[in-house]
């Protein structure tokens, strides 16, 4: 296929770099999706086969299931191009054939172009057609090898030769001819158990009926993609996103017919009603062959809960599932054992808080599950990612926090060599605590490459790449994130933090806002809002927001100092603020919260710049994570050109960007 720009609806898409250009902004597709609009654009108004496009996502590449793939590779192409999925306007789907892209479209090479007409005749007809009720558009499964790099970051020997469960024994098969070092008696063994383990559940899971406004409805269809990922991620379990099951008023017209559900078990049916600013959420789960209810499901809060709804959803319909059946099948690497799922859920659920409190729960309920399946990979992630996310609170590597993240990625890839979310964990880990920031850059690709719908890789890729001053790169992943998943919270508080390291103060505080709306009672949310304010040079309103964050935290001690540094920032100014802050460190005054009270950034805002430089020093000597940001941290602006300060970036492995060499924020000079 030739390269060549092509301009549609509002768009103009560079199959050569795969970016996508609207409204004067560029997201860069990731590989498959840009290949898929390519030969759909390449090819305007005809129909591309499945089989093409097989060959097209997958090309000399084995992968298991074609179908799944390729629903889900349409699916996250019509959500970047913004092409609604319960009425797509621009790619048609032809049943049981194959896809179109519909529309005018201009391709633009070397200054010409041409326009693409729509096709007359039959094929307009057949892609008029009502769509397959097993026309799927499962965002969850498997990423296809071909989006895999060809060799994976090494880790040891023995992961060369373990491979996960969840791969099946065809795919393991190939693994052992292309490695030699698979031995034959297990093979034998997983080949007798696999065809020994029953067939798994095959659930549909029908669009939600939706009362509300447009914003619902657009919210329904992420709801349900989130929902699709999350489901399929059950043991024994197989997830299908069905198109239609008739109109509203009757859902379920036509279900018993053997012709249009194909093989599925069970239904999921789905209604979200809008109640203000709340949402209603039911659930009906149906048996597909007469429509039989089996179990309801009912939920409420406000939007930026979806996503814990959607935790509790999929715990729900595990303990159903679980309760009407003596055993479960291992799918995706995960457990025979249901107690020790049971107890993943629960701590996977929890890590959704990003409290301390709550982490602590979740590294109990990650224990017992492995304590009841030591072989259970996903566990083992689960641990390593609540240690991570525990670092957040205390950077110091005195806790030992990362090196246990570290640790328990490396024993769930030594289990589940293509874990995703444990080569992402290990990616920042040895970023974070190795200083190893190649080593950390491949993994977390890596990781990207397995599993690109998990918003938290890209967001831990993007502080990689911004501490290096690599700011058009880090804010490329989080455009994407948000692409993907744009209820996601995490994706705007990491761009708020790095929108201020990047000196893009107005895109930083909006997106600080949008995590306090999404978020509004939880802590850490207002914390990095303050963050965002303080690097941005808006002092009065940091310090009100880490008020809030204190009242929510129920910590009196911090509360009154922020309360008196109101005052100080209202009578003496941001030095004065500064030295409020450093004698609370010395007197441990308000610093639960401890990455708050970092004396460096203290004494830099204070004006001391020997005493900056000296605290950053320690923190070298001590390999503190919080180091490997002081190069883009605006608060540092002010030291640049001091030797000492080069030498200690040199030390680290840094050095000054360029974007930022001979820029200076002034912040703590100025109050607001």
């Amino acid at each position: 296929m030739e390269n060549h720009k092509f301009a549609f609806s509002d768009s103009i898409f560079d199959s050569r770099t795969g970016t996508l250009t609207r409204k004067n902004r560029d997201l860069h597709l990731p590989e498959q999706t840009a290949r898929l609009l390519a030969v759909l654009l390449e090819r305007a108004n005809t129909l591309v086969t499945r089989e093409e496009l097989r060959t097209t996502l997958w090309p000399d590449e084995e992968f298991l299931d074609y179908d799944q793939g390729i629903n889900t590779a349409i699916n996250r192409l019509r959500n970047a191009i913004q092409d609604n999925s319960r009425s797509p306007q621009l790619i048609r789907t032809i049943p049981k054939r194959g896809y179109s892209f519909h529309g005018e479209v201009k391709r633009v090479s070397s200054g010409l172009a041409e326009s693409s007409s729509f096709l007359p005749g039959p094929l307009h007809a057949v892609a008029s057609e009502a769509p397959s009720l097993l026309a799927m558009t499962d965002r969850a499964s498997a990423t296809p090898s071909s989006a895999i790099e060809r060799e994976p970051p090494n880790h040891s020997a023995s992961s060369q030769i373990l491979r996960s469960r969840r791969i099946g024994w065809r795919w393991v098969a190939i693994a052992a001819a292309l490695v030699f070092v698979v031995a034959s008696g297990w093979l034998v063994w997983h080949t007798q158990a696999s065809r020994s383990r029953p067939h798994p559940l095959l659930l549909g899971i029908a669009p939600l009926l939706v009362h509300g406004d447009a914003q619902t409805t657009e919210l329904s269809d992420n709801f349900r993609l989130d929902i699709t990922d999350a489901l399929s991620r059950l043991p024994g379990v197989e997830v299908h996103a069905a198109s239609t099951f008739g109109d509203e008023k009757q859902p379920l017209l036509g279900l018993g017919s053997e012709s249009r559900i194909g093989r599925i078990d069970q239904v999921l049916l789905g209604t979200i009603v809008q109640q203000g600013t709340n949402y209603d959420l039911k659930f009906e789960l149906v048996r597909a062959s007469d429509t039989i209810h089996l179990a309801s499901f009912e939920y409420s809060g406000a939007r930026q809960e979806l996503p814990s709804i959607r935790d509790r959803l999929q715990q729900d319909l595990f303990y159903f599932l679980q309760s009407r059946t003596t055993t479960i099948q291992t799918t995706k690497g995960s457990t025979n054992d249901a107690r020790a799922y049971d107890l993943y859920l629960q701590g996977s659920y929890r890590l959704f808080d990003r409290s301390p409190a709550s982490l602590e729960r979740a590294l109990a309920d990650f224990r017992q599950a492995i304590g009841s399946d030591p072989a259970f990979a996903s566990a083992y992630a689960g641990m390593a990612t609540a240690y991570l996310k525990l670092s957040a609170f205390d950077p110091s590597p005195e806790t030992g926090n990362l090196r246990r993240a570290e640790d328990y990625a490396r024993q769930a890839l030594i289990i589940d060599p293509l874990l995703a979310q444990a080569h992402a964990v290990l990616g920042y880990s040895v970023f974070a605590h190795d200083w190893d920031f190649s080593q950390g850059e491949r993994e977390l690709r890596y990781a990207i490459r397995i599993d690109p719908t998990q918003a938290d890789y890209r967001d831990w890729l993007s502080v990689l790449l911004v501490d290096q001053g690599r700011f058009d790169e880090g804010f490329q992943q989080l455009t994407v994130a948000q692409t993907d998943d744009p209820y996601w919270p995490s994706v705007y508080a990491m761009e708020g933090l790095m929108g201020v390291l990047a000196r893009r103060s107005p895109e930083a505080i909006e997106a600080g806002k949008k995590y306090v709306a999404l978020l509004p009672t939880l802590p850490i949310a207002h914390d990095t809002l303050a963050w965002v304010y303080f690097q941005s040079g808006r002092y009065q309103d940091a310090a009100n927001e880490w008020k809030q964050m204190a009242l929510l935290q129920n910590d009196p001690a911090r509360v009154k100092l922020e309360e008196e540094g109101i005052r100080v920032l209202k009578t003496k100014g941001i030095r004065a603020y500064s030295l409020l802050r450093l004698e609370a460190i010395k007197r441990n005054r308000g610093t639960v919260q401890s990455n708050d009270f970092i004396p460096a950034e203290w004494y830099a805002c204070a004006g001391k710049r020997d005493e900056a430089i000296a605290e950053l020093s320690h923190m070298a000597s001590t390999r503190n994570q919080y180091i490997l940001g002081v190069a883009v941290n605006p608060l540092f602006d002010s030291i640049h050109s001091d030797p000492r300060f080069a030498n200690l970036l040199k030390a680290v492995g840094l050095s000054l960007p360029d974007s930022v060499r001979n820029q200076n924020s002034r912040i703590c000079e100025t109050s607001s």
